[in-house]
């Protein structure tokens, strides 16, 4: 009994803290969006950059950019996909990664806001914001980021014959 009231609690308390992640005001990119600024310097010390014109496409799979909130330990990243195809592609977004200079985030799949990735099926559209965070002991300086480069990892059918990597790279002004 004790065991299930510790993992019981011990759930309540990720949860409670996955809820603190400040996705609210990073926008998806996707049509219900709402209009906002290209950048916007935050008082918190965080930038927030429109990366709405940043896409690409993969094996059928489109992957879309809303707004990117640079913080000085973690990056969140609106994100929307559309699989365009009659089949099911398989993108995990979720678990890629986001190159600063020198320093490498990894994305942190719990703590993304949404349902984004998986096994999509076709004519499916999916969105949400990821959270790359920051290595332990290290900060980001959100003035000295001059661009941000994406990787979310492959698209693969669903006969695993293709694959095709989803790479964006997002600049800074």
């Amino acid at each position: 009994m004790k065991k299930w009231l510790v993992l019981f609690m011990s759930l309540g308390l990720a949860l409670a803290l996955a809820a603190c992640g400040s996705t609210d005001d990073v926008s998806t990119g996707s049509s219900d969006s709402k209009d906002k600024k290209t950048e916007e310097k935050k008082d918190d010390s965080s930038k927030k950059i429109d990366a709405s014109k940043q896409s690409t496409e993969a094996l059928g799979m489109k992957v879309n950019l809303g707004d990117v909130k640079i913080m000085k330990d973690k990056i969140n990243v609106g994100l929307n996909i559309e699989n365009t195809t009659g089949k099911v592609l398989t993108f995990y977004p979720d678990q890629g990664n986001a190159v600063i200079g020198s320093m490498q985030l990894s994305a942190n799949m719990f703590l993304t806001d949404g349902e984004v990735g998986g096994d999509v099926q076709g004519g499916v559209k999916q969105e949400g914001v990821l959270e790359f965070s920051a290595p332990d002991g290290k900060e980001i300086d959100v003035d000295k980021v001059k661009e941000i480069k994406l990787n979310f990892g492959d698209v693969v059918t669903d006969d695993f014959m293709k694959t095709k990597a989803v790479t964006i790279t997002v600049p800074v002004k």
